[in-house]
């Protein structure tokens, strides 16, 4: 019987029981030299639900749970060192796809075709139908192969006595090999006095927690651990130290945070003075020439005040992600703070030095594009070079040299922008702060029509109520809002004024009328959004579910998980999610049905192309066909002709908001407006129905 496992597979319809073992109460399975599975009994296929086409030829690991992997191959690499394998837990995967704990042993068994593993399992999920040890050994055995933190059993020696499942699963060792081996061995060598060190303090019945590294069976591959130590060896029933821990992968992320900005730049990722200066006396170390070259930006103070801290920063990133993409041979790019990089290179002469120098100028100095502006700067760069470099300090001081003899006579028209343009720029920003102050900023209302004329619903716009310059559109709010970093500050104080105005409408008999909000997508990925939106809500008295909360389809083609909760959570509590400017996201039909929305808008440039541009035409049917069968809302804007909303009505669409109809205006101007538009032939003519 020995040899009998070796031969080819074969299932019991080729080839009777094939091994014998059809009988048995209890699953067995064969495993091949080369890790596949050969052969399962009867038993096995009836427990685990496998049809032989299930799992012939299939790798043995291909069918155990990713987090019992390592506990799996590292029984099946040692089993074939003892005469009988160590009972091991692990899932193994059913024919419904489901997992079952199974208890398994392995034995090797040679043939003439090399060794075969034959595994007895037993599932543990109902037992085995003749064990009759249901005591507390067998639960405590079960409990500690099962569950998801490390234990190990340490005498007072210091050696191990047993390790659970989860050590295995999570740093591969076998439970076998680590007996009787000293617990310090697992240590990484840094770590081993501070642990011994609390371990020997150690009070019978007290514990401590540590943090350290253990080593895995990955050579050199060490696993940072938070792990309590509790000293048990004076318990008359365990008599040692028993460890407890998990994986800290927060805490090793956190000291791999530490020692990366300990050396580098937090904003540009970039090596910091620190880390320069190590780096590069490990180049003058290595001998050979050094050459270095510091760099700074002519305008940077001027862009700072003209555009704002944040156009500053994303100015400073792009410069250090194009120094970072030049590929030259031992380069090191380094931001030593400010607007001032520095960079060294091994170089034989001022020749290659300079010959890095001009490829700088090229790649780093374009325009970049931001929120839609471009932002014109310029580099200045000054170098130095020593063949036989003894430090830093000179090369420094010499390059900073020539930097400061460039900056003495360079043209002052060069050196930024205009006086003129950064007090125009001030006097604005100042006006913009003061608006807010003065409630000049609050939203306009647009309304959106059904084809009747009913007023279903009205849409919040920002306006500026400038004293001077009249009624101001968002393209002239929201780039002064972003440099002054009150485009949040905006938002806010539109969203209260619209959700006043909803109990405005209620109380004015118009409950029905529902008020449309822009929401940005960065504040509706927070966690706390929907709670806050809703907190809003009640202290304004407004009903949610009168208020429509818009997102930009092109916002939502990668929705987190916090913002798709956030969603959920608004809808639960009868707010209404609409996607704005349906249509130009990527493939935003497929889109539509993996979003929790009720709504959509059809982008303006699709109204304005129908039967115009036939492309515009078509995914406009489409969107309307689409929101009905899915038994969403279709809003078309940008309806100016009588036309465009005949046609659009033809399609099925049945809400409508454009100029044809009405502009934006302010809360007054809409609750007279209100309940219902009539249009004649004339688009520019509107009467209001009483």
């Amino acid at each position: 019987m020995a040899n009998r496992p070796a031969q080819p597979a074969r299932t019991r319809d080729a080839g009777g029981d094939g091994f014998g073992f059809d009988d048995l109460p209890d699953p067995v399975i064969a495993v091949a030299p080369d890790g596949t599975l050969q052969f399962a009994n009867a038993t096995a296929e009836r427990v685990l639900g496998w049809r032989p086409a299930d799992f012939l030829g299939r790798s043995v690991l291909d069918l155990i749970h990713p987090d019992d992997l390592n506990l799996a191959v590292s029984s099946l690499e040692t089993v074939g060192e003892k005469d009988v394998g160590e009972l091991i837990y692990v899932r193994v995967r059913t024919g419904d796809g489901d997992w079952m704990r199974l208890e398994i042993r392995g034995i090797r068994l040679a043939g003439d075709d090399g060794v075969t593993t034959l595994l007895i399992a037993r599932d543990t999920t109902n037992r085995h139908l003749l064990d009759v040890d249901q005591g507390e050994d067998a639960v405590l055995r079960s409990i500690m192969s099962n569950m998801h933190g490390m234990v190990a059993l340490v005498d007072p020696d210091g050696s191990v006595r047993s390790i659970n499942g989860a050590v295995t699963r999570l740093l591969g060792h076998d439970p076998e090999r680590v007996l009787g081996l000293q617990f310090t061995e697992f240590l990484h060598p840094d770590d081993r006095d501070q642990v011994v060190d609390v371990v020997s303090r150690l009070r019978g019945y007290t514990s401590a927690a540590l943090d350290a590294r253990f080593a895995t069976t990955t050579p050199d591959y060490y696993v940072t651990c938070e792990f309590t130590v509790n000293n048990l060896t004076a318990d008359p029933v365990l008599g040692g130290y028993v460890i407890s821990g998990q994986v800290a992968a927060a805490l090793a992320d956190a000291r791999n945070r530490v020692e990366f900005l300990a050396e580098h730049d937090s904003r540009t990722g970039l090596l910091n003075r620190d880390g320069f200066i190590r780096a590069a006396g490990d180049l003058i170390r290595s001998g050979g020439g050094l050459g270095l070259l510091l760099l700074d930006v002519t305008q940077f103070r001027s862009i700072n005040e003209l555009y704002g801290e944040r156009v500053g920063d994303q100015l400073l990133a792009t410069i250090a992600g194009r120094l970072d993409e030049i590929r030259w041979p031992d380069l090191l790019v380094s931001r030593f703070g400010g607007d001032e990089f520095v960079l060294a290179v091994r170089a034989s002469s001022d020749g290659s030095l300079e010959m890095l120098r001009d490829r700088v100028h090229r790649e780093v100095g374009d325009s970049l594009l931001v929120d839609g502006r471009e932002i014109n700067f310029a580099i200045r760069t000054a170098s130095a070079f020593e063949d036989r470099p003894h430090g830093l300090d000179s090369l420094l001081a010499s390059a900073s040299n020539e930097l400061m003899r460039i900056k003495r006579n360079a043209d002052p028209s060069s050196e930024g922008i205009s006086i003129d343009a950064l007090n125009q720029r001030r006097r604005q920003l100042e006006e913009l702060r003061h608006a807010l102050a003065d409630g000049q900023i609050q939203p306009f209302f647009q309304p959106i029509v059904a084809h009747d004329g009913r007023i279903k619903a009205v849409e919040a716009l920002v306006r500026w109520v400038h004293p001077l310059r009249g009624v101001l559109g968002v393209g002239e709010i929201l780039p002064l809002a972003q440099m002054a970093g009150l485009a949040e500050v905006v938002d806010d104080r539109v969203l209260d004024l619209s959700l006043e105005f909803a109990a405005r409408l209620t109380a004015a008999g118009h409950p029905n009328v529902e008020v449309h909000v822009n929401v940005d997508p960065k504040v509706i990925s927070q966690a706390a959004f929907a709670a806050r939106f809703l907190q809003r809500c009640h202290a304004r008295g407004t009903n949610p579910s009168q208020i429509v909360v818009e997102l930009t389809e092109t916002d939502l083609l990668t929705p987190g998980a916090q913002s798709l909760s956030n969603m959920q959570e608004l809808r639960h509590a009868g707010t209404h999610v609409s996607i704005d400017d349906f249509g130009t996201g990527y493939s935003s039909l497929s889109h539509l049905l993996e979003l929790p929305v009720d709504g959509v808008k059809i982008d303006r440039r699709f109204v304005a192309g129908i039967d115009v541009d036939p492309t515009a035409t078509n995914l406009t049917t489409a969107i309307v066909g689409l929101s009905q069968s899915l038994g969403l809302t279709c809003v078309a804007e940008g309806v100016e002709q009588p036309f465009q909303r005949d046609r659009l009505r033809d399609l099925g669409c049945a809400s409508f908001q454009g100029w044809l109809y009405s502009a934006a205006v302010s809360t007054d101007e809409i609750m007279a407006l209100l309940p219902r538009i009539s249009l004649l032939d004339d688009p520019t003519t509107v009467t209001v129905d009483a």
